[in-house]
């Protein structure tokens, strides 16, 4: 079902309740997201300059009962929802213990982290942010070993095999573990360390991405200087 939204025009965001309420409800009902679509939502989404608590937990909403989405979408919700959580409150720039416990709460609501745009946002989040709350980045990086413990997961598109990192699996570690928002500039702490640690035990036997390796060689020596 493509829903076809790009019409909407700029305006007071009160003034597209409706039509926004609209789509929602189409996309409950098993209806996708299109470029087209997320056009539109960028519209509504800036309409006034600004993204409250309840629009950033509405995309949230859609990104989990759309039925497929754009990349041009998840771009957009990362976008917008790294807007609201960095900047939506003082200091601009810091990810607060509280929003952060918003994301993850948000993320959790099915369990795990279901779409590539959750687990966008997370890193994003990570490389964005001049700080950000150890519990969120340890959520994430543990959410991406679950994923190649367990084969299953938005890195996987239905090819699920346990203890195999793949080229995905392995640019999201590396991005989380080396984000801005880590414990220095390029440094490895020591719980990032031993969850690579961990990943390459369950992992020795699987048809391991080349990237893996580099990151696991680097983390590790990089930690231990």
């Amino acid at each position: 079902m493509t829903l076809g939204l790009l019409p909407l025009a700029r305006g007071v965001r009160n003034s597209m309740t409706f039509q926004f309420d609209h789509f929602a409800a189409a996309v409950k009902a098993g209806g996708d997201i299109t470029a087209n679509d997320t056009m539109a939502l960028r519209h509504w989404a800036w309409a006034d300059g600004l993204l409250s608590q309840r629009d950033a937990q509405a995309l949230f909403e859609l990104n989990t009962h759309a039925r497929s989405t754009d990349p041009e979408w998840i771009a957009f919700f990362t976008e917008a929802v790294c807007g609201y959580v960095i900047d939506g409150s003082e200091p601009k720039g810091y990810v607060s213990e509280k929003d952060a416990l918003w994301v993850i709460d948000e993320i959790d609501k099915d369990g795990r982290v279901e779409s590539a745009a959750e687990l966008e946002l997370l890193v994003r989040l990570a490389e964005k942010a001049v700080d950000l709350p150890n519990v969120l980045k340890y959520y994430a990086l543990d959410q991406i070993e679950k994923i190649v413990l367990s084969g299953e997961g938005p890195t996987r598109a239905g090819n699920a095999v346990r203890g195999t990192v793949t080229s995905a699996e392995a640019n999201l570690l590396r991005r989380l573990i080396f984000a801005a928002a880590g414990h220095g500039p390029a440094i490895v702490s020591r719980d990032e360390a031993d969850m690579l640690v961990r990943i390459k035990d369950a992992c020795l036997d699987g048809d391991n991405a080349a990237e893996w390796e580099k990151l696991f060689v680097q983390g590790v020596a990089n930690h231990l200087q």
